[in-house]
């Protein structure tokens, strides 16, 4: 490099030299051929800096440095520096995607080939100096290709218009690959599929006679890949890949609609489900043919309901990219290398061919916009989606800055080559280790997640594993869970080839019960689950279908959720997963439904409550959706009973049940009552409770009037005289989450308004309301910890007060919030939703986690809420 320096300076005149002290001073990655061109570029254009500012200047050495064949391009074209100097800071427009056709054949190739030249110079100069983001880029390479492909077909048309006539239908050119999805890479083969709309029909005629629609479209095609791909002085367009069409390359180069549906329907393979999931017509009579082609692959590519047979598919695939890679030897391979782009795409495109059926918004067709999707739909968590999502684009981009040198498509480097320390400088690492470093790092986390979805490669026996394994693995209680894992091997229910299955799941195994909530509960309960016939052959047929054996061992993993459910009725295995229960909000209506089929309300009960759980761990409901659904099955269970023992009584629920707000294994707290109860009533209702309790339902009936010495079935005008004569402050203050489940209201709901909203609340009722909380705190907080400071119920009594005091009547805690935080309180909806929510993985888990500053927040805005209650009454007594 010493030589072309002395040179340089010997030859440049003195604002060049600038050129020189920016090659010695920036750290680029190729310095020697930054010099080169920068000789090049004085003799070819030595009045550039009389006409073009001199920070262009320094970026276009920066352009030369990074790539080989820009620099051989603009030196070659140097009319196209000035063209990139007006255009390279600058965001793409529309308008610079229309290429006017030519007449000539040669024009048109050269005009293309430039076109594209000078833009890839673009975006590869706003890339190394930062000017654009990754999607951006990527995006306007591909409509930069598409823009070429529309211009070769508009050529072509005119061409196959003049010598054939008039073609009788439609023809789409589709871009497949990441060109279909606008992230097209810098350097790569672009796929390519054409398409016709009818076979059936000829063209018009012209100089060279006519065609039917076959052979014309036939050598229209063939005619468009020789425009784009045909080496010419200027290089070529692009190089254009077919083999994705049916049949691949033995199949015809082109195919119209009819043909096409017979191949999906009868013929087609597994994998060319992945490929059409990005396929996106660019080219020709996008409205018609484009609409009926997108229409006919989609019933091909989704599936109706959840697919969970393309697993086995995508470690097919894996498993025939893994023995290619293995012939490259000691190189680095950034796209099908393990950890590497192909597998960020897989997880992506596999969510998408398996849940894409009942959830189009996960379809994308874009890698970066459908990850985002699957987090916004459930399929990912927020940890999963920001590592591979940024992974993806390290990766990307590394892939591009290694095409860039000399705009090949290439994805695999040596380690230890020159290329390796050039890749290092253009992806900003200060070292060639460094980088390294890091993308060991990118590529060890992206095949981690690909084997936590697609679970691949040797594995330690579960019979081979020890204690420290099971230590290092994250086990709280190592020694136990050797212990749980020994007795699960050898259980007397386990045929030998059922044991053998289980052994080597080993590691596996264990990861999957590590990634559930309780990993400690899903291990004992897994054994008792075996023990049960329903529960071994259920696993072993989940296997093969990985997202159904971890939504298994997620309700595996509750406390004693769905164990006790699962013991009762085993069958419901039989319904829990299905994609038509777990797809459907849980109404009244599909509970009576199931019910015609089931014919066993314990088993629906049971089936219901953890398909609810199933949805929430989906994602299919929020935490207030899922509290809701619970009670539909709990007021099914009531009306169901109450009509099948032909109750005289009405029925209304307090409490959560009442504010339609009940939490996994929440007490019922009911109301019986009727115009004039009897003896038979009173034996009646208790055979009512007792049917209720053998669903699996914990009942209180202790707000009726006087508790537990008061008639269980009650007069309206019994409740009515006691609410006047000896009801007290925190009856009150229950009875704002009133509800009427079944049976005639016989005036009560009025009664009860006039109770809780139509007497005076004042300072009096306002401090016995705080005292009564302040007991509450003292008496009961070691025994539940929403009687704590800070706790659930100081938001709840907030509630009940503000409704009181503004004579609300309305009887879901969120909704009187939502009502208080229009008020003035604002936060607190989102502080109750996160003590429901620790509430709830308590209830299900056994998982405690005391936040301290979401109680010390609750409790301040209780305080806060006293005051200004205390204030507004101050207020009404002035009036």
């Amino acid at each position: 490099m010493e030589h072309i320096l002395k040179s340089l300076e010997k030859t440049l005149d003195s604002r060049w030299k600038a050129g020189i002290e920016f090659v010695k001073e920036q750290n680029l990655p190729n310095k020697q051929r930054a010099l080169v061109f920068l000789e090049k570029l004085y003799r070819v254009y030595p009045e550039l800096l009389k006409e073009l500012p001199e920070e262009f200047f320094l970026s276009l050495i920066k352009l030369f440095s990074f790539s080989q064949f820009l620099g051989d391009f603009l030196c070659k074209n140097k009319e196209r520096i000035k063209e990139l100097a007006k255009i390279y800071d600058k965001p793409l427009k529309i308008s610079e995607l229309k290429i006017e056709v030519p007449e000539n054949e040669r024009e048109l190739m050269k005009k293309i080939r430039t076109f594209k030249h000078l833009h890839m110079s673009r975006i590869v100069l706003r890339d190394i100096l930062g000017i654009s983001g990754f999607q951006e880029l990527v995006r306007d390479t591909t409509l930069i290709h598409d823009a070429c492909i529309k211009s070769a077909y508009a050529f072509a048309q005119k061409v196959f218009e003049r010598r054939y006539g008039k073609p009788s239908c439609g023809f789409i050119v589709v871009d497949m690959g990441k060109a279909g999805g606008f992230e097209l890479n810098y350097s790569s083969d672009v796929d390519l599929i054409f398409v016709y709309h009818n076979r059936y029909g000829e063209t018009t005629g012209g100089t060279y006679g006519k065609l039917c629609n076959h052979d014309y479209f036939t050598l229209l095609s063939e005619y468009i890949i020789k425009l784009l791909s045909h080496k010419t002085e200027e290089g070529i367009c692009m190089i254009v890949d077919t083999r994705l069409r049916p049949n691949g390359s033995m199949g015809p180069i082109c195919n119209d609609l009819e043909s096409l549906e017979e191949y999906y329907t009868a013929i087609a393979k597994p994998w060319e489900r992945f490929a059409l999931l990005k396929a996106r017509p660019c080219a020709g009579d996008l409205k018609k043919t484009g609409v009926e082609f997108l229409e006919l692959t989609k019933a091909f590519v989704f599936r109706k309901y959840v697919d969970l047979t393309l697993i086995e598919e995508v470690l097919r695939l894996k498993e025939l990219i893994k023995a290619k890679v293995s012939k490259k030897g000691s190189k680095i391979d950034l796209k099908l290398g393990k950890g590497g782009i192909r597998e960020v795409e897989f997880i992506v495109q596999a969510f998408q061919l398996i849940y894409g059926g009942k959830h189009p918004k996960i379809r994308s067709k874009n890698t970066l916009i459908a990850l985002e999707q699957l987090l916004k739909n459930g399929f990912l968590q927020e940890k999963e989606y920001r590592e591979l999502r940024d992974c993806y684009i390290f990766l990307r981009r590394a892939e591009h800055m290694l095409q860039i040198t000399n705009f090949r498509q290439t994805q695999t480097f040596h380690p230890e080559s020159e290329e390796a320390k050039e890749l290092a400088i253009k992806m900003n690492f200060p070292s060639e280790k460094e980088f390294l470093g890091k993308l060991n790092s990118v590529m060890e986390t992206v095949n981690k997640h690909f084997n936590r979805f697609f679970p691949t490669g040797t594995v330690k026996t579960l019979s081979s594993l020890t204690v420290s394994d099971y230590e290092k693995l994250g086990f709280k209680n190592p020694e136990e869970a050797k212990r749980l894992f020994d007795i699960l091997l050898n259980l007397k229910v386990l045929s030998p080839e059922e044991a053998n299955k289980l052994d080597v799941l080993g590691e596996r195994l264990v990861g999957y019960l590590l990634n559930s909530p309780n990993p400690e509960n899903a291990v004992k309960n897994l054994v008792n689950f075996f023990e049960k016939k329903e529960g071994k052959l259920f696993f072993f047929s989940s296997l093969a279908e990985i997202n159904l054996l971890k939504l298994l061992i997620y309700l595996i993993s509750t406390k004693n959720f769905f164990t006790v459910r699962f013991r009762e009725t085993p069958e419901m295995l039989d319904f829990i997963f299905t994609p038509e229960l777990l797809e459907q909000k849980i109404s009244q209506e599909v509970l009576e439904n199931s019910y015609k089929e089931f014919k066993n309300l314990k088993l629906l009960k049971n089936t219901f409550e953890c398909v609810a759980v199933v949805r929430r761990r989906l994602k299919r409901t929020g935490l207030f959706e899922f509290f809701r659904e619970l009670t539909e099955i709990a007021d099914f269970c009531i009306k169901k009973v109450h009509e099948e023992l032909s109750c005289p009584f009405s029925v209304a629920g307090l409490g959560k049940l009442g504010s339609r707000e009940m939490n996994v294994d929440s007490d019922l707290d009911l109301l019986l009552f009727s115009e004039k109860p009897t003896e038979e009533d009173k034996k009646l209702g208790e055979e009512f409770l007792n049917k209720l309790k053998e669903l699996g339902y914990e009942t209180d009936t202790r707000l009726r009037p006087f508790g537990e010495k008061g008639e269980l079935v009650f007069s309206v005008g019994y409740f009515k005289k006691y609410c006047e004569e000896n009801a007290r402050l925190w009856e009150r203050l229950a009875f704002t989450r009133f509800r009427l489940i079944t049976g005639k209201s016989l005036n009560l709901e009025e009664v009860v308004r006039e109770f809780v909203f139509e007497r005076p609340f004042g300072k009096k009722e306002l401090e016995e309301a705080k005292s009564m909380r302040e007991k509450l705190e003292r008496e009961l907080c070691k025994k539940e910890e929403k009687y704590c400071r800070g706790g659930l119920v100081d938001i709840e009594f907030a509630g009940y007060i503000f409704q009181i005091l503004f004579r609300k009547p309305i009887s879901t805690t969120y909704k009187v919030l939502e009502e208080m935080e229009k008020e003035r309180f604002k936060g607190v909806l989102k502080l109750y939703e996160k003590l429901r929510e620790k509430e709830t993985e308590k209830k299900l888990f056994g998982i405690k986690a005391d936040d301290k500053e979401a109680r010390e927040k609750v409790r301040k805005f209780y305080e806060e809420f006293l005051k200004w209650a205390e204030g507004r009454l101050e207020v009404s007594l002035k009036m």
